[in-house]
């Protein structure tokens, strides 16, 4: 297969050693895709080509491609007079081309599994890069990742947010905690946008859908004293999400959550914080609060991850399920597609404290 250009990979200093590429370009199986959907010229080829998106195409590729079908039989050409100039050559896909793009396909499935894996580690590597990168590209609900939903039947008041698995993790008895006379001053902190992230996941009658918005806003008040969150007196805090801010990436799905959501009348959904304490676990805090989405208010508690990264940001991290009909919002169906009840709410968030810490300060 030819090499793609590759493009610079912009980094902090200037440009990478290496370049952001498709991994390959799959010229020979597109062309026989695009003459399987119609038989057409070499020269038209290639702006039907470069709408797949899989790198750089120019015309002298395209008939050196066509040429290698032509001679092994997968593609044969006719000619057609136009009524001035010479000769146009029309390519179609012969049964044997048919035959042999049909294996092509099983080898591009395979390549979409292997670059499925490849996702799927960066995501599970729960990184605040990973996270924003989930809403920015869209492949969320592509990979189908599965997930265990509480019951469709409504419970009333559900925790905000949660986190599972915290045995292994060191406890903050290990250490001394920090006492309020070690702290800076109390401070009101403000979120980071494009650092700021919610994922809605849910589950349909089509599988696993993924709903996304990056620029959560809003404010911390809060002490934090060599990496950890002082809870006396508790942090408070206020986070806002723009609804209609939320994509899929399916124009038709993004148009009828905000209308199910009243995204017009009901345009932010609200956190409110009003307690939080340590839970003995290092980095996890459980919080008390209030969460107001469609015009409906309802307490709310859970556990959540915060902690200080070296460059002095203040990352806070967690999931829970919720039940939309707390809050007043039907089940959404879109044509033969039913969407349920029961959501999956992740949130990555951060905060700027305006100072760097050691290492061993963390």
């Amino acid at each position: 297969m030819e090499q793609s250009t590759p493009v610079p990979a912009p980094t902090e200093s200037g440009t990478s050693r290496f370049g952001l590429a498709p991994p390959r370009r799959f010229i020979l199986p597109a062309i026989l895709l695009l003459l399987t959907e119609r038989p057409g010229y070499g020269y038209a080829l290639v702006p039907r080509l470069e709408g797949l998106s899989i790198g750089h195409i120019d015309r002298p590729a395209v008939y050196r491609a066509l040429a290698q079908l032509e001679r092994d039989g997968l593609v044969e050409a006719s000619s057609q007079n136009p009524k001035a100039g010479q000769a146009r050559r029309v390519y179609r896909v012969t049964a044997l081309g048919e035959r042999v793009l049909r294996v092509w396909m099983g080898v591009v499935k395979e390549e979409q599994d292997f670059l499925a894996q490849v996702l799927r580690r960066y995501q599970a590597t729960d990184r605040g890069d990973a996270v924003l990168a989930e809403v920015e590209g869209g492949w969320a609900a592509a990979l189908g990742a599965g997930w265990s939903p509480v019951s469709s039947t409504s419970v009333g008041h559900r925790q905000l947010l949660s986190l599972g698995s915290i045995g292994a993790e060191r406890t903050a008895h290990d250490r001394p905690l920090p006492t309020a006379e070690d702290a800076p001053p109390w401070r009101t902190m403000s979120l980071i946008p494009d650092r700021s992230v919610v994922l809605i996941d849910v589950r349909s009658t089509v599988g696993p859908l993924s709903f996304g918005a990056i620029g959560l806003t809003g404010t911390i008040e809060a002490a934090v004293v060599a990496g950890t969150l002082l809870t006396d007196p508790a942090p408070a805090a206020h986070l806002e999400i723009d609804m209609s801010g939320l994509r899929s990436g399916n124009s038709v799905y993004d148009a009828e959550l905000r209308r199910r959501i009243d995204a017009r009348q009901y345009p932010k959904a609200t956190v409110d914080l009003s307690d939080c304490m340590a839970s003995g676990v290092e980095n996890l805090y459980r919080v008390t609060g209030e969460l107001t989405f469609h015009g409906v208010s309802r307490p709310a508690d859970g556990m959540v991850r915060l902690e200080v990264s070296t460059d002095g940001r203040l990352v806070i991290s967690g999931e829970q399920v919720f039940d939309i009909r707390d809050y007043a919002v039907p089940s959404p169906t879109v044509l033969m597609l039913r969407i349920y009840p029961d959501v999956r709410v992740r949130l990555h968030a951060e905060v700027d404290l305006g100072v760097e810490l050691e290492e061993e300060q963390l």
